[in-house]
């Protein structure tokens, strides 16, 4: 069976400290269908999320992102 994995860029507009970070990341890779998940570089509000479209949504990230108590939006698929 193939799997459809895509990439979406969450921006967090939360600010968010090293510890905040590494435990969103821990709980977003925790989520079914996410592949991976990876702060950028520069701007560690920006997640790249690497999933399986048919196991969960941009949107559903979106709202994992949310149920966590962080305002976010998706700003690349």
């Amino acid at each position: 069976m193939n799997t459809l994995h895509s990439d979406v860029l969450v921006h967090v507009t939360d600010a968010l400290d090293e510890r905040a970070r590494v435990r969103l990341l821990e709980r977003l890779g925790a989520e079914q269908g996410i592949r991976g998940v990876r702060a950028g570089a520069r701007a560690g509000q920006l997640l790249l999320v690497d999933y399986d479209r048919d196991a969960i949504s941009a949107l559903g990230i979106l709202r994992c992102v949310q149920a966590q108590g962080y305002a976010a939006r998706l700003v690349g698929m």
